[in-house]
């Protein structure tokens, strides 16, 4: 189950802020999505899991997969742009709607394509939501610069 999670990447800041388990036919709908992204970009499956952790690569074919998993689950349209009111309706009861509609505000970046676009927008609701991950990336920074 917690592969799943990890692997839901256009369910962040639904799943994060409400720590919600999925009914088993989301969990369905995901795998299947996220299986036909990866033959539609044709993604290395490395390359998500790692992002799934907060090791995002600069690669052409993950930042479309991540528009293709956004897009299938209808929280970005071919542009890129984020439905907001679908992520307001697809956020569960319990959730702390105004602090995820915060992060979606926060998050709304723009890169040079609509690829990009929604892989910026992923990797911002990640930083949001998994705060562990931006302190270990500040540590590691300074790791960095200590070695430079």
């Amino acid at each position: 189950m917690s592969n799943l999670l990890k692997l839901s990447i256009a369910f962040a800041v639904v799943s994060v802020i409400s720590c919600q388990d999925f009914t088993e036919e989301q969990r369905k709908k995901i795998i299947e999505n996220r299986q036909q992204c990866i033959e539609e970009t044709k993604v290395n499956p490395d390359l998500i899991e790692k992002a799934d952790l907060g090791d995002f690569a600069e690669d052409q074919a993950l930042k479309c997969f991540t528009k293709c998993f956004y897009q299938k689950a209808g929280f970005v349209n071919d542009k890129g742009e984020v439905q907001k009111d679908v992520v307001e309706a697809k956020l569960p009861p319990q959730a702390d709607k105004k602090r995820a509609l915060e992060i979606v505000d926060k998050c709304a970046l723009k890169g040079k394509d609509a690829c990009e676009t929604v892989y910026l927008i992923h990797k911002c609701y990640f930083e949001h939501t998994h705060p562990e991950a931006d302190e270990k990336t500040a540590k590691d920074g300074k790791s960095e610069e200590k070695k430079a």
